[in-house]
């Protein structure tokens, strides 16, 4: 919906009259509002929205503004559960050919074209990896960044594992710790939970034990507010295997398959099968790419 349509839409569904909402001016002010025909300054939207009772992230559910993204996140999610399915892979390479990558394109779309060409690009012949010119120009376009939003972090998150070890550092001083993390969103704290995980299993694969600690604390710090019960256990698996890696003591090992039966029993299967999936290619040295646990993209 366009924002007077959403107005229009919730206005009704309150059964409200035009003329209960901004009481404080002309009814007539309201109604080309809604009817698209004044400009909307933030602060009527606040007004607005209080009278409703919706709070600002139901009502941005509601607009187009982000309905691509949201295309493309559901055809993702769809891909994931019928990998098989001929149908499903058609509909995601037509998406991936209508992107273009170039310095130009919104951080929206080469957040995408990177997600694509690095979740399939070892799957499929027809999407090739990326592109160290490509990566050239992601570098470039974060480096310039004194603060990151959110599709800064879902950039970073899928492409922080392709750096070498000196650009990894720079990104990651930038990218961290999170500037007002009590105002990010939900989506961005899922991409900044992605790029973590993907940072720190990185740092494991190049035994850098200690900045792996040292970003683990950091984390978990920053992210103590988060209520996310599988994240924290995620957190502590890296914990644990950061430590076995680096002690060689079974009872760190121990307790990483103990999270991992955990996951199993209170239904998060696919989360425990990533884990599983990647201690096994961190353990056997297997220099693939890492795995994406946070699956929200």
């Amino acid at each position: 919906m366009k924002v007077e349509e959403a107005l229009y839409f919730f206005r009704k569904n309150k059964n409200l009259k035009q003329k209960d909402i901004l009481t404080y001016t002309d009814t007539s002010v309201y109604s080309r509002i809604e009817n698209g025909k004044k400009f909307l300054k933030f602060s009527e939207l606040r007004d607005i929205l209080t009278r409703l009772s919706v709070p600002l992230a139901e009502f941005s559910e509601y607009l187009d503004d982000d309905l691509e993204q949201k295309q493309f996140r559901t055809l993702l999610k769809k891909y994931k559960s019928t990998v098989h399915d001929p149908h499903m892979k058609k509909e995601l390479l037509d998406y991936y050919h209508t992107l273009t990558f170039s310095e130009a394109m919104t951080i929206e779309h080469m957040s995408n074209y990177v997600v694509i060409k690095t979740l399939l690009s070892s799957r499929w012949n027809e999407i090739s990896p990326l592109k160290q010119s490509e990566l050239d120009i992601i570098f470039n376009l974060l480096h310039v960044k004194e603060y990151f939003f959110q599709y800064d972090y879902a950039l970073l998150s899928h492409t922080i594992f392709l750096f070498d070890r000196s650009k990894i550092d720079i990104l990651t001083k930038k990218a961290l710790p999170v500037k007002n993390m009590n105002l990010r969103n939900t989506a961005t704290k899922e991409f900044i939970k992605n790029m973590i995980n993907n940072l720190i299993t990185t740092l494991l694969r190049k035994r850098e034990y200690e900045l792996s600690t040292y970003y683990l604390t950091l984390a978990a710090s920053q992210l103590d507010s988060v209520n996310d019960l599988s994240y924290k256990i995620v957190l502590d698996y890296l914990k644990n295997l950061t430590q076995y890696l680096y002690t060689g003591e079974k009872k760190y090992k121990t307790n990483i398959f103990e999270s991992i039966d955990y996951l199993n029993k209170v239904g998060e299967h696919n989360l425990a099968v990533s884990i599983k999936t990647e201690v096994e290619s961190i353990l056997l040295n297997n220099d693939t790419v890492p795995i994406f646990i946070q699956a929200n993209l």
